[in-house]
């Protein structure tokens, strides 16, 4: 029997989409967990599928990354871009019909073989940042742990501008977590896991 994991803190809407997936896998096996220490205590390596959400995946990366191909991110659109490159986004923000297409349009994917994409060397230029070139740069002092004040000399601009594009920054990628940041900084090639 197929087991598939929902950790979601959200109980209410971990439910309404195990009943979507009873519904179009009567035979699965379903465990809902409310966080990840629960998941960890009870993955020993039996389940086909993760559905995650976005906050969750995001505080337990690496514990994910080697299950991107079976994990499915349950994302709202302003999440999208903070997911490292690699795993399955399912947009929440749907009716039901809707998120059920896109269940079994996921389930096509996830078992089709495919290769994950690497993370991108940091210098790699990337085509598809919904942040300006600056604002990639203030990305940049702000994972390496400098101050505003620090920033601000090195990008030779005031330290009022350096905190308008913090907030930009935050208010884009929709997160006010320097370590979700960081996340998004490494596997969209801005810093290297060694910069860090």
């Amino acid at each position: 029997m197929p087991r598939i994991a929902i950790i979601d803190n959200n109980m209410l809407a971990a439910i309404g989409l195990a009943g979507i997936i009873r519904g179009m896998m009567p035979a699965a096996e379903l465990s809902l967990f409310s966080d990840f220490s629960a998941l960890e205590r009870e993955d020993k390596g039996n389940f086909i599928h993760y559905f995650v959400s976005a906050s969750i995946l995001l505080g337990h990366a690496n514990y994910f990354l080697p299950r991107s191909r079976h994990t499915m991110v349950l994302v709202s659109d302003a999440e999208t871009q903070l997911i490292p490159r690699g795993f399955h986004l399912l947009c929440v923000n749907q009716n039901e019909g809707e998120l059920t297409r896109a269940i079994l349009r996921l389930a096509e994917t996830s078992h089709a073989r495919k290769q994950v994409a690497p993370i991108p060397k940091a210098d790699a230029p990337m085509t598809s940042h919904i942040l300006t070139p600056r604002e990639i740069e203030v990305v940049k002092w702000i994972v390496w742990g400098k101050t505003n004040k620090e920033t601000a000399e090195a990008l030779g601009v005031g330290v009022a501008t350096v905190i308008s594009h913090r907030k930009n920054i935050m208010k884009k990628l929709n997160t006010r977590s320097v370590s979700a940041l960081t996340i998004y900084a490494v596997m969209h090639g801005i810093v290297s896991p060694e910069e860090i």
